[in-house]
Order: structure tokens, then C-alpha cells, then sequence
């Protein structure tokens, strides 16, 4: 299959066994199918249409989901997509993503047209998740030198990049004229970098990394390289994970466990001043993200946490769940499950991990599992 090619997606719907939630497989089963990372905008602002990546051909690549017609269009091909970190433009007249660890490249919507927005140098890697601003004008990203970078297709080479402190940069690119800013380069792991939402100023990126090894996960800077500063000071045995901003801007989310204990809780930090609030004890949750203001939070389930090297001290059983942190009304409900395996796939950690997000009209929960022996994905009504 090419670019601009169609495919019939016939939906399944099923109810699930424990809350009777509706739940609709968009992907076929014997396909590797993923969502992008969780942050990361997934549908047209309407809701009708979903970016998601398939091998319905030989590679796994981006494929726009009509949702009404039940049909996917071919948006790129070929080897070397990050199916993970794409994103639909804020005008929904694109998809951008990187090519090969190299390329930055949008797609027309309507033509498929490819334009290379950016290339990076030589001597570099392109790593990870590159994440826009609000209006689509930049993107932030990381850059590893090339004689540090090795592939992380287990999370054993996980663990090995961290002991190495590769040399990264974290850069914002304009992507009218592909023009490349350093804003911070040091000799250890960074990752997860975030644009604030309304605040072209603001950078967040991490010290990537085993959570139990991290002394100090979350960062932000100025967007002029200005300003380091710890946005959170974590206690000595706590680990922090998978943080995101709220869309609104107003704060940062993230996750915070111990060891010996099957309760985590969901924090954040005000953006402006990073005062802290423990928002809600919660299941033992690894992904989280929230609705537009931050009312609603979605999390799923899981285990043993595998991204940790006291995987004794962090034992727990696992949760199949998806859960539904309504602040507001201080309340926790389980909305389906997910039973998902959360394995590691020809080489890929992440396309078993459910990553849950709202849909836009805050009525279900995007997910994805391999409950079917496959990665697929669903959606799940939360009422």
C-alpha cells in the first residue's frame, strides 16, 4: 500500500465484563497498531478523525481514522517512522513527525505531500517524542551524539544508557524556517521535552532514566536557554514519572511512588510558581493524562514497574484497569480494562503500554492493548 491509500477499518464493539463500558477496537487484530505517546494530539479538533500507526503493509506506518466511515488513509510508508511521537497539527492541516532519527517532516492531510522541515546534523541522533508549541510554529526536542546513542530495544539497554550520560542537547527549531536553537546540552540522559501550553517561554525535559537512579527528574528553562531550575525536589526514596503539562497551561502533572507500597500519588506543580499539590492518592497507575483544565485525569494500571533497577522493593501485583480521577468530585472509578501484557515487542517497549487520553469531547478514553494477542486500539466510554 502506498501514500493516499484507503482501507476499509471495520470497528468491533464489545462491552466490558466488569463496568459495562463500551468498547470499540478501531484496528484489526494480527497488526501491530499504536496511538501516539499520550501527549501528544491525536485527533482532529472536531473528534471524527484519529491519527494512529498500523503495519497494514510491511512497515508500521501513520494512518488518519475516519471514525464515522470506519476507514484508514495511508499518510506515510516506508521504513523508519517514529510512530510514537506524531502529532496533528493545532490547525489540523498536517501531521508531523520524525523520519529515520534525522528528518522532521510534515504531511499535507489533504495530499499526502511530504516537506522536510528540519535535518539533523551530523554527528547527531534525533531522540524520542518532539513536541510542539500551542500554535504549531516549533517544536522542542532532544539531540544525542551519535557515538553515544544505541538502540533501546530492551529495557536492559534502557538501564545501559543512563550509566553512559550521553551527550544531549535540548533544541527548538521554528518550523517555518527549520532554524535550530540550543537551550540546554549537557553529559546526561534528557528526555521528555514540553513546550508549555500558551507559554512559548517556558521548556520542560527531564533526566531520563531508571526512576529509583534519578535523583531530580523534571526541569524547566527558559526558552532562551536561561533559568535551569528543578521544578519539583523529589524525597530520597521517591521516583517520579511521566509528567505532562495540563493543556490549559496551568500546571504540570506527574506521577510519584516509593517502594513497599502499592499507592501512588498524583501530583503537580503550579506552572508559575511550582508550589506543589498532591491532587489525589491513586491505584498503582503509570501513564496519566487530564482533560483540558485539568478536572479530569485518566491513568491505567500496571505492575511491577520495569523501568526501575529495585524491582523487588517496587513488587506489586499488576492492575488491569483504566481509571478515571475526577478532582472535582474527589472521586476514583474504574472504567474498563485494558489487560493489556505491557511486553516487549520485536524490539519496541512501548507499543504495549496503554498510554490513555480523553477524547476530545471528554465522553471516552483512547487506549491501547494487546488483549487480543495483538497491539490494537480502543476506545472506552467512561459513562
Amino acid at each position: 500500500m502506498s501514500l493516499g491509500h484507503r482501507s476499509s477499518l471495520p470497528f468491533q464493539h464489545f462491552n466490558d465484563a466488569q463496568t459495562g463500558s463500551n468498547i470499540i477496537q478501531l484496528t484489526p487484530n494480527n497488526a501491530l497498531c499504536n496511538r501516539n505517546y499520550f501527549y501528544q494530539k491525536c485527533f482532529t479538533n472536531d473528534g471524527n478523525k484519529l491519527l494512529l500507526a498500523a503495519n497494514f503493509d510491511q512497515h508500521r506506518n501513520y494512518h488518519l481514522v475516519d471514525l464515522e466511515e470506519e476507514t484508514a488513509l495511508q499518510l506515510t510508508e516506508g521504513a523508519g517512522d517514529n510512530v510514537f511521537g506524531g502529532f496533528i497539527t493545532t490547525q489540523d492541516d498536517a501531521l508531523i513527525f520524525v523520519k529515520h532519527n534525522k528528518q522532521l517532516i510534515r504531511v499535507d492531510l489533504d495530499t499526502q505531500e511530504h516537506t522536510v522541515l528540519y535535518e539533523v546534523p551530523k554527528g547527531w541522533v534525533g531522540y524520542g517524542t518532539w513536541v510542539p508549541n500551542t500554535d504549531c510554529s516549533k517544536v522542542v526536542g532532544i539531540e544525542i551524539k551519535d557515538s553515544d546513542y544505541i538502540e533501546l530495544d530492551s529495557w536492559e539497554k534502557f538501564a545501559q544508557l543512563y550509566h553512559q550520560n550521553p551527550r544531549c542537547r535540548l533544541i527548538s527549531i521554528e518550523l517555518k524556517t527549520g532554524k535550530r536553537s540550543v537551550v540546554f546540552e549537557d553529559n546526561i540522559w534528557l528526555g521528555h521535552p514540553l513546550y508549555r501550553p500558551n507559554d512559548d517561554n517556558t521548556i520542560a525535559f527531564c533526566h531520563e532514566g531508571p526512576h529509583d537512579l534519578v535523583e531530580t527528574r523534571m526541569w524547566m528553562v527558559n526558552e532562551n536557554g536561561e533559568n535551569v531550575r528543578k521544578v519539583y525536589e523529589q524525597d530520597k526514596n521517591e521516583s517520579c514519572t511521566h509528567e505532562f503539562f495540563v493543556p490549559d497551561g496551568s500546571k504540570m502533572m506527574f506521577v510519584s511512588y516509593r517502594p513497599n507500597s502499592h499507592q501512588r500519588e498524583l501530583c503537580s506543580v503550579n506552572a508559575d510558581d511550582l508550589s506543589f499539590k498532591v491532587e489525589s492518592e491513586m491505584p498503582a497507575c503509570s501513564h496519566l493524562m487530564s482533560n483540558y483544565d485539568g478536572t479530569l485525569v485518566v491513568g491505567d494500571g500496571s505492575g511491577t514497574p520495569v523501568d526501575v533497577t529495585d524491582t523487588s522493593g517496587h513488587s506489586i501485583d499488576n492492575d488491569p484497569n483504566l481509571y478515571v480521577i475526577d478532582l472535582q468530585k474527589d472521586s476514583i472509578k474504574a472504567i474498563a480494562e485494558h489487560n493489556t501484557s505491557w511486553a516487549v515487542l520485536e524490539g519496541d517497549r512501548q507499543v504495549n503500554h496503554p498510554h490513555p487520553s480523553f477524547t476530545p469531547d471528554n465522553q471516552s478514553v483512547l487506549f491501547g492493548s494487546d488483549r487480543n494477542g495483538s497491539p490494537a486500539v480502543y476506545l472506552a466510554s467512561i459513562n
